[in-house]
């Protein structure tokens, strides 16, 4: 199983001055710096809680269902599956009708379950899903407790941008992010 970004999100949780204010700074000069801050310390986040912020896509590369014609969807929160590509033994694609499978959302991750017929004769050399993930399309749709992760996240790597060099990065990681995204990581057994 790999997932590649399809589509990115649109914009930010967080706006360029919304950063700015927590930072007391009230210039341009860095801009540009706050943007990649921001949007690194997005990603960081998504990846550390296993949860996508703002609406976009992703595809999820499997080479089979399991025995119980199910697969397990690596990126969250779900809003919907755009679409599912079964290749069969020459990998010839073939586009299934959503009647073929069906998304369990209770399930944390969430989890696509395969009628039986379609998962042993149409794709035996693997699947695409296609997956939205993300709490809305919008900042306000973001939980606060991951704003405020961001926001944490921003203002470390902004004071010790200079002391380590930049392929070391994150060096480490501000006191309370752990708390902060801890409710959203899944908890393996």
């Amino acid at each position: 199983m790999t997932v590649a970004l399809v589509t990115p999100p649109a914009l930010e949780p967080l706006t360029l001055q919304e950063v700015k204010n927590h930072l007391r700074i009230d210039h341009e000069h860095e801009d540009n710096l706050l943007a990649d801050t921001l949007k690194a310390a997005r990603q960081f986040v998504e990846f550390s809680s296993h949860q996508k912020c703002i609406s976009q896509t992703w595809r999820q590369y499997e080479s089979r269902a399991s025995d119980s014609c199910a697969v397990t969807l690596q990126v969250g929160p779900v809003i919907s599956i755009a679409s599912v590509t079964a290749f069969d033994a020459e990998g010839t694609p073939t586009v299934l009708s959503p009647e073929t499978y069906g998304l369990f959302r209770g399930e944390d991750p969430s989890v696509l379950q395969f009628s039986n017929l379609m998962a042993q004769s149409t794709a035996s050399n693997g699947f695409e899903i296609d997956i939205v993930a993300g709490f809305g399309d919008l900042g306000i749709d973001v939980p606060d407790t991951l704003k405020r992760a961001i926001l944490l996240l921003v203002a470390h790597w902004y004071e010790f941008r200079g002391a380590v060099s930049p392929q070391d990065q994150p060096v480490s990681l501000p006191a309370g992010f752990e708390t902060l995204i801890s409710q959203f990581k899944r908890v393996s057994i």
